[in-house]
């Protein structure tokens, strides 16, 4: 079996002197999960349908960014959630938009990535 030749970054190792050891993977599998870094909170935003309580379908564009709601599925390793009065399973009230986050377990809902401050109320 042949050996595999590796690649690394920044023009084959040549960092202008510095070599991280990063080796480039030859294949790229599939995302399987996402941790949010420093203070972001990774959310899973509610659907139209769910904020509404009906079973209608009805198109997303229904409802304008102000009215997100999500639950916070994570949160980063620098945030102290009792600062902002959330924790992981909390449903929340959202203003604002956030940071797509691919959808690795083909849920029917969106996971976004949020700063602490865009969460506006925990919802009972």
């Amino acid at each position: 079996m042949a050996k595999k030749e590796e690649k690394t970054c920044c023009n084959e190792g040549k960092c202008d002197g510095v070599n991280t050891g990063f080796v480039v993977p030859d294949e790229i599998g599939p995302v399987t999960g996402c941790k949010p870094c420093a203070s972001q909170v990774l959310l899973e935003l509610l659907t139209v349908q769910e904020m509404m309580g009906t079973k209608l379908v009805l198109n997303n564009n229904t409802a304008s960014h102000a009215e997100y709601q999500a639950y916070v599925i994570a949160i980063g390793p620098a945030l102290d959630p009792r600062l902002y009065g959330f924790q992981v399973g909390d449903r929340v009230l959202l203003s604002g938009s956030g940071t797509p986050v691919p959808n690795y377990n083909h849920s029917e809902r969106e996971r976004i990535l949020m700063e602490p401050y865009s969460i506006k109320a925990v919802l009972t």
